[in-house]
């Protein structure tokens, strides 16, 4: 599972917290250059949540119907 968080790093505490996640063993940090939430979901190959739980239902009935 994949969560996307946005922070502004527009003060020390928001840089502080950047560089504390980046230590952890399971976190990706992608940095960008002022660029809409739109395009960075569309980047990661993101998708509206109701699309998701579509899917996830559907996959769900599948497995436990088959």
């Amino acid at each position: 599972m994949t969560t996307t968080v946005q922070i502004e790093n527009s003060s020390i505490e928001a840089i502080n917290l950047i560089e504390q996640i980046r230590t952890l063993p399971y976190v990706k940090v992608i940095e960008t250059k002022k660029q809409s939430f739109e395009e960075a979901v569309r980047e990661c190959n993101g998708r509206p949540a109701s699309e998701f739980f579509d899917e996830l239902r559907k996959q769900v009935k599948e497995h436990f119907n088959a």
